[in-house]
């Protein structure tokens, strides 16, 4: 996955280089599947190739913008197939006719869609950005220490600078006796507790909490400003360590419970997801009651126009969105006027993206609500404002 951040999207909006193209398609982590991604791909710069050509921009122009996208799709060059093989749940691209190109693999499954304009459209960005959907998982064992972020489809490794291997590691070979996290049996019944085979003399705790201390050290430097849950899975002895050491408040109270060393990264999500599914299904519901209670006054409502014009002034502080609907125009800063269009062209946007980089210029937040289980407003748009409009 690519670190993607409030300031690339606002900087991805911002642009205007002329002709830009937005590609969004999902793809795949692993598997036979993996060979579908390249042809999507193409058939994206096929519908932006049909798109410029209809608004009027040179055919070798066209050629020459698209050609660094085009040119991934060529599975005979070595370097494109280990970029396929590396790919998350989405991925976006975005190329202009000055030559810009850029591209990030994202953990979130976008539905296939391209957009030609003279503006980037980034709303398919902010739930990676929001982290609405997504979660953090530390393995812990003995022998490999493993660092992992994902989404509801699920893991995929991430390597962290100052995170240790193992306990040996740490102990640089001192000799252990008495202690090793490999003696742990976990019992079948849930009401058996693990227990160590030997007794844990205070030297190895003392290593264990060096341990323990060292990774959250190095995870709480990365994770300072996540606010994504963060889930353990290790044997139940050393979760107590991690939870002491660690300053990370959004630390799952349950853990994946056993010796994460026998578990793939699937396995590890397919524990760990339900844990983290009632936490951002709580953190949601929480937010709709919030709206629904402002709603009833001036401090919430739905209508478009001044939604924008709000969050044009740093008024949003919660933006709730639905990422299938589209309100395409452009705003007019003096007169405080948005005009709609049926359709995306060449100067028109969406007005959700505009809303949605505003209110998080205005450290606002964002939050993407699922189509059918979040029934927010009837045109999938609604704000929370930090104060009333002025009269």
């Amino acid at each position: 996955m690519d670190a993607l951040t409030i300031e690339q999207v606002e900087g991805l909006f911002g642009r205007q280089p002329g002709w830009c193209v937005s590609l969004y398609l999902p793809t795949h982590r692993a598997g036979k599947e993996i060979r579908q991604d390249p042809i999507r791909l193409k058939n994206r710069i096929s519908e932006a190739e049909a798109q410029l050509e209809q608004a009027g921009f040179p055919g070798g122009e066209i050629k020459r913008l698209v050609e660094p996208a085009r040119a991934l799709c060529d599975m005979d060059n070595e370097a494109h197939r280990e970029f396929w093989r590396h790919q998350a749940d989405g991925l976006a691209m975005f190329l202009d006719e000055q030559g810009g190109f850029e591209h990030y693999r994202i953990p979130e499954r976008f539905p296939e869609l391209t957009v030609v304009a003279h503006r980037f459209h980034v709303k398919p960005l902010l739930r990676a950005v929001q982290q609405d959907d997504q979660y953090c998982l530390l393995a812990v064992s003995q022998n490999d220490v493993r660092f992992l972020e994902g989404s509801r489809t699920g893991l995929s490794a991430r390597p962290v600078e100052d995170l240790p291997e193992s306990l040996r590691e740490v102990v640089r070979g001192e000799h252990h006796k008495g202690f090793y996290l490999h003696s742990f049996r976990v019992r079948a019944r849930a009401e058996d507790t693990a227990v160590p085979h030997g007794h844990v003399e205070s030297n190895e705790e003392h290593d264990l909490k060096r341990y323990f201390n060292i990774i959250s050290e190095a995870l709480d430097d990365v994770l300072k400003h996540d606010k994504r849950p963060l889930v353990f899975a290790g044997v139940d002895e050393l979760f107590p360590y991690f939870r002491d050491a660690t300053e990370n408040a959004n630390l799952v109270d349950e853990s994946v419970s056993g010796n994460p060393d026998d578990l793939s990264d699937d396995q590890l999500h397919e524990k760990a997801w339900p844990l983290v599914e009632r936490i951002l299904q709580n953190r949601r519901k929480e937010v709709l009651q919030r709206y629904q209670a402002a709603a009833h006054t001036d401090l919430g409502g739905d209508d478009l126009e001044q939604i924008v014009i709000a969050a044009h002034d740093g008024r949003v502080e919660t933006l709730l969105m639905q990422l299938g609907r589209h309100h395409w125009g452009t705003f007019d800063a003096e007169s405080r006027r948005i005009n709609r269009a049926e359709e995306a062209s060449a100067e028109n946007y969406d007005l959700c993206d505009l809303a949605a980089v505003r209110t998080l210029r205005a450290d606002g937040q964002v939050v993407v609500l699922d189509e059918d289980a979040d029934p927010v407003s009837e045109q999938g748009l609604a704000a929370i404002y930090r104060y009333p409009a002025a009269e």
